[in-house]
């Protein structure tokens, strides 16, 4: 008669516990707070989105921060601004492009995006007078 080995399965058993324990990352504070900060915005309606959607991605990226996925874009998003501004035809609105993405900014995600503000002067010589003969 064999007897079964209950020895495999408990080791087994504790191997995942302690990988578990081992993956498991405590989350940050600030990316705690963060959470419920969004997760008040989105209990009191004060987002675009619906509430699900809302506490969907609040979730995500409390998660994302555990796992470290959450980053700060940097001089990858300058590379990229730089890009679009290649799109344009002449010079003049490649460097008109280029000092808009320079610009500081102002704005939100929640309050629609980022806005971009650029005034520009120019200067238009007065035509001549004409003379009355």
């Amino acid at each position: 008669m064999t007897r079964p080995s209950f020895l495999a399965p408990a080791l087994t058993a504790a191997l995942l516990v302690a990988s578990a324990a081992a993956t498991a990352q405590t989350t940050p504070p600030d990316a705690r707070a963060r959470y419920e900060q969004e997760r008040e915005k989105c209990m009191t309606n004060n987002t675009q989105d619906s509430v699900a959607t809302c506490l969907r991605e609040a979730n995500n990226a409390l998660d994302a921060s555990r796992k470290g996925d959450l980053s700060n874009p940097g001089t990858a998003a300058s590379g990229n601004a730089t890009q679009r501004c290649a799109a344009f035809a002449t010079a003049a609105e490649q460097t008109e492009c280029m000092r808009r993405v320079e610009t500081p900014v102002s704005g939100s995600v929640s309050g629609g995006g980022v806005l971009r503000e650029s005034t520009t002067t120019t200067i238009v010589p007065a035509p001549a007078p004409t003379q009355r003969p």
